[in-house]
């Protein structure tokens, strides 16, 4: 077997590819979370037992903790690459992905609700007069969670956490500069000292975790291991195996979750950037998942729940339920992106229109790009 090119680092590509495992992974979890599931929508779950597919389906809701790791991550090395970098600068940045990401949600949000509005009851869900307006914007902006608002999706929690991560992950990484892989002692000890809150709690140590990857670079060394690509690949396969029967375990996914996710999460990290994401096809599919990964987060609850719902669970074979849901949220998602990249280039010849400028005329003496 040859030996593979060493990777340097976890970069975009990885990161894409690791945020489509993610994802995938969520789908499948919600998909088939309960015995009672199961059994009530009469899913064939053949060629595993009923306890074996349970067991795979749970393992499953390792992503949320897939994607703190990255967030922490992807943060920490972009404040890695700042040449003066402030406490005031730190804010400012956090504040800007804070806008960027609510406004995001917004536009998921205005889009789900355009077009499916004759699934909710907006009166009881919000309340009914200006109140219920004021709550509903809210949740638009998805701050429900934050507030103990009303909210059209049980999935959305996660926006509380993700906003606590932009804001918290500059204070971890300033923290890490000073005591380096130390700091995961101190992620460990804080919930156990202190009441924190839910999310905070459960996801801690996975946010130190990859703000620690990133400072110390893990990856880099992990990369530098030179084996071939057989024997990194079984090894990974190996590894995620035990942690399969690890973290399912009762007593552990009961008691240590909140500890046990975040090198879990890290080992999927490592398995997506040097094994899944250097397998062509498979790479291309899994980091186009990836890139659409948020939306299909957000929305995917709509889908599997309430709208298509018995259009999904139809199929009844597990694998064909999976391919449908998967194939929903992914079109969904495309089309929403097409129309977002739409209104910005509408937006900006309506704002060069504005100046007097007009933005299809080529500039003088400026070739093609």
């Amino acid at each position: 077997m040859k030996e593979m090119q060493i990777k340097k680092n976890f970069d975009k590509n990885d990161t894409l590819v690791v945020k489509g495992i993610a994802i995938l992974l969520m789908l499948f979890y919600h998909l088939f979370e309960s015995r009672e599931l199961l059994e009530t929508l009469q899913v064939n779950h053949a060629p595993f037992s009923q306890e074996t597919f349970l067991t795979l389906s749970g393992y499953g809701n390792i992503c949320v903790a897939v994607f703190v790791f990255l967030s922490a991550y992807g943060i920490t090395r972009g404040l890695m690459r700042e040449r003066e970098l402030t406490p005031a600068r730190m804010m400012e940045g956090a504040a800007k992905r804070c806008a960027r990401l609510m406004g995001n949600f917004a536009v998921m949000y205005l889009s789900i609700n355009l077009l499916w509005f004759r699934y909710f009851n907006y009166a009881g869900l919000y309340g009914k007069g200006w109140q219920g307006g004021m709550l509903g914007i809210v949740d638009m902006l998805g701050l429900a969670q934050f507030f103990g608002t009303p909210t059209m999706n049980m999935t959305w929690w996660y926006m509380a956490v993700a906003i606590l991560i932009i804001f918290g992950t500059p204070f971890l990484y300033l923290l890490t500069k000073k005591i380096g892989n130390y700091v995961l002692i101190l992620a460990v000890l804080l919930p156990l000292a202190v009441s924190l809150e839910e999310g905070v709690e459960r996801y801690l140590v996975t946010a130190a975790l990859g703000a620690a990857a990133a400072q110390e670079s893990w990856f880099e060394r992990i990369f530098s291991w030179k084996r071939n690509r057989l024997w990194k690949g079984l090894l990974g396969l190996g590894l995620i195996a035990v942690s399969v029967l690890i973290r399912q375990n009762y007593m552990v996914h009961t008691y240590f979750l909140w500890i046990v996710d975040a090198p879990v999460a890290l080992l999927l990290c490592w398995f997506g950037g040097e094994i899944a994401g250097r397998i062509p096809v498979i790479r291309q599919v899994l980091a186009f998942f990836g890139r659409h990964s948020m939306n299909i987060f957000l929305v995917h609850t709509f889908f599997y729940l309430a709208i298509y719902r018995d259009f999904i669970y139809s199929f009844r074979q597990a694998g064909l339920i999976f391919f449908a849901l998967a194939a929903v949220t992914l079109v969904y998602s495309v089309v929403l992106e097409l129309l977002k990249t739409g209104g910005r280039a509408l937006g900006r010849k309506a704002l060069h229109f504005r100046k007097g400028e007009d933005p299809d005329r080529q500039i003088p003496g400026k070739g093609k790009e």
